[in-house]
């Protein structure tokens, strides 16, 4: 039996290495749940391991192509999802600074990935820019992407330097509540580290 499955498997990862989407909705269907389990321990959160799941499933998409190659699945989905929750959370980590806060003396887990890009935090914070009201998406662009004054940005946008205030503050508060769940994650994957 267990020899079937394996082979209906091949079968599917082959379809899908060919661009199949019934194929990829039939893979989804069947480790999502894991996926998923998977993720809620790493991150105690629900909706953070329902985007996981989301973001995992497209990387699984954009390299369809390198499937066939797969011996076991299952090994292979576990570790891709165990890498992307860990990279997210050291990324993120080192983005927002709180490494030195947490533990200035202790960053040698973090030297090693300096050098890769921040494109993980880069995408989560544009989704989580991309969440706010217009008015505030711009008064946040204009200040963070093109490093204009409250003042300068009350003129662009023909209103007072206290509203302008007012938009980045809420703003900020949207943002830092949106991404607080990610530096809970670093602080348990630090201790994760030390075991």
């Amino acid at each position: 039996m267990a020899q079937n499955s394996n082979i209906d498997e091949k079968k599917l990862l082959l379809e899908l290495s060919q661009g199949s989407e019934l194929a990829f909705t039939t893979i989804y269907n069947q480790y999502k749940n894991s996926v998923y389990s998977t993720a809620l321990r790493i991150t105690k959160s629900k909706i953070l391991s329902e985007e996981a799941v989301q973001d995992i499933f497209l990387k699984i998409w954009q390299n369809k192509e390198n499937l066939i190659a797969i011996d076991n699945f299952e090994n292979y989905i576990y570790i891709i999802s165990r890498n992307h929750l860990f990279n997210s959370i050291k990324k993120i980590a080192r983005e927002t600074n709180i490494i030195t806060e947490i533990n200035p003396k202790d960053t040698s887990f973090i030297d090693t990935d300096s050098n890769i890009k921040d494109e993980q935090y880069t995408t989560i914070l544009n989704q989580i820019v991309e969440q706010l009201p217009p008015q505030q998406q711009k008064v946040y662009n204009m200040a963070k992407r093109d490093g204009l004054s409250h003042q300068k940005i009350g003129e662009d946008l023909g209103i007072s330097t206290e509203t302008v205030k007012k938009h980045m503050a809420q703003a900020l508060k949207f943002i830092r509540h949106k991404i607080s769940p990610y530096m809970n994650l670093f602080m348990s994957f630090t201790i994760f580290l030390k075991i």
